[in-house]
């Protein structure tokens, strides 16, 4: 593993250990957004919450809540799984890709190599080094979570 990726995945752990405690309450804290699609490819995080249909794929530590218990969700890879209280499903050392369909859901994926493509409602952050794009809206990850709508 290169020297970079080495990098993201010592983020990525560390990340775990903190957003296991602290992601729960800063994300669920969202509510609303834009309906429409956004796409986005980088090395970081990516955070978005709302309903629609999502496809994600990287390597990292992966993080999915179904807040109503009616996604359809569908995991494939490499990754230990872990149930957690609340609805919450950790993938640790993920390296793979996920398809999450459902009303009321949160995702987010810690780590390098992700690409991500969903249609729905909602809200989504990014922090790192990439591009995104919704409907309306191109633009670059940033070092500092921003809010953005999906549009």
């Amino acid at each position: 593993m290169n020297r970079y990726k080495t990098m993201w995945v010592i983020a990525a752990l560390i990340a775990a250990v903190v957003g296991t405690v602290l992601f729960p309450q800063a994300v669920y804290a969202e509510s609303g957004g834009g309906e429409g699609t956004l796409s986005a490819e980088g090395n970081g995080i990516i955070l978005l919450r709302g309903n629609g249909d999502i496809q994600i794929s990287g390597n990292g530590v992966l993080w999915i809540m179904d807040h109503e218990g009616d996604a359809e969700i569908t995991v494939s890879g490499e990754g230990r799984k872990q149930e957690m209280t609340n609805g919450r499903t950790r993938y640790a050392g993920f390296e793979g890709s996920a398809s999450i369909s459902g009303s009321r859901v949160t995702v987010a994926l810690s780590g390098y190599d992700i690409v991500l493509d969903a249609n729905g409602k909602g809200r989504f952050r990014l922090r790192g080094e990439g591009s995104f794009s919704t409907g309306t809206i191109n633009g670059s990850w940033e070092e500092s979570f921003k809010v953005y709508s999906f549009e």
